[in-house]
């Protein structure tokens, strides 16, 4: 990065790529600190220069990223893009978009609508250190103020639309809003299969590839399958990992109420799925009911659900794996050892 004086004005047209202030955002080596009254990948430079740096090098996760934005229902999607991967919390928006790199450099967006007409630029730099200090405290004091993004999120996203609870039976539209919801899933998904034969007929019909492909793209995806037998889980698991390796997947063997198939996407919907006939292969001929939800306390209790078998399914993984240990070394005599070490070196 070139050194610049304590404070410069620059001036540039807003389609030149030869400016040398073009994305600073891509020089950083240690913290962005960012703070956005308009969220856009078109008509703020700053909010472009940002989701350039979010396309760029696997560099960009060793830097630790603050974002404070004003989320509102025009933005969400892009708000989501940038939950999945830094720190990001909301505030009213109060005008003006300010960055601070590795808290030694500042610059600023300077709006200007006559400048907006003529297609020009302008931000404001500095490297003056008591000055970078005073606006890293502003931005310091904006989190103090500002909330979790995800939460505002689901705020907006719950103001788009009422709660609603609504029963479907053609299986090609449950199908088809299964697929729906786990493209547009911006956070986290938890998927219950209740019988082995589920999980083998939504890895038939494409749906673990899309729960892979959420992966890739930062979702934090957990698949729970329900089992009868520790014989039963190598296959699911080896086709999961075969393609998928980042999914996190997880057996239980405890009784479950009933056979329903539970997709929950970011906290906020939840889908559940009858199984009337597990003996068939197809989607069509087994599914029964299904119901599917924005409501808080539907949401909350399926995935609390979710939560209490994945912890179950955690406690007979450690005991299994318990089991074995003790079953490797039983019948060998192991004598008692004393082992020191020099902790000054």
């Amino acid at each position: 990065m070139e050194d610049f004086d304590d404070f410069q004005l620059t001036i540039n047209k807003k389609s030149s790529e030869t400016s040398r202030h073009s994305n600073l955002l891509l020089d950083a080596r240690e913290s962005i600190d960012c703070y956005f009254s308009k969220l856009s990948k078109s008509e703020s430079s700053l909010s472009k220069s940002l989701f350039e740096f979010l396309g760029s090098a696997d560099r960009k996760k060793e830097i630790r990223v603050r974002l404070v934005i004003a989320i509102s229902p025009e933005n969400i999607e892009l708000a989501k893009e940038l939950t999945r991967k830094f720190s990001v919390y909301h505030t009213n928006g109060s005008g003006g978009d300010f960055c601070i790199i590795d808290g030694n450099m500042y610059f600023y967006d300077i709006e200007n609508s006559n400048d907006k007409m003529a297609g020009f630029q302008r931000r404001l730099f500095s490297k003056n250190s008591s000055f970078v200090t005073l606006q890293q405290n502003l931005f310091e004091n904006l989190l103090n103020h500002a909330i979790p993004a995800r939460d505002k999120i689901k705020e907006v996203e719950h103001g788009i639309q009422r709660e609603y609870i609504k029963t479907m039976q053609d299986p090609s539209s449950i199908l088809k809003l299964v697929r729906e919801r786990i493209e547009t899933a911006g956070f986290d998904i938890q998927a219950l299969f209740a019988t082995i034969n589920s999980f083998y007929r939504a890895e038939s019909d494409g749906i673990i590839d899309l729960l892979g492909a959420a992966r890739s793209r930062g979702i934090n995806v957990r698949v729970l399958i329900k089992i009868d037998d520790e014989t039963m889980k190598d296959i699911p698991r080896d086709m999961i990992k075969k393609k998928h390796d980042l999914i996190n997947v997880n057996f239980i063997r405890q009784s479950l109420r009933s056979k329903i198939t539970t997709l929950i996407i970011d906290q906020s919907f939840s889908l559940t799925i009858e199984v009337n006939d597990d003996s068939k292969n197809n989607f069509s001929e087994s599914t029964g009911l299904a119901t599917y939800s924005n409501s808080e306390s539907t949401v909350f209790t399926d995935y609390s659900m979710f939560e209490n078998l994945w912890i179950q399914a955690e406690l007979e993984r450690q005991n299994s794996i318990r089991q074995a240990f003790f079953k490797m070394f039983k019948g060998q005599k192991l004598r008692d050892e004393t082992y020191d070490r020099d902790w000054t070196q």
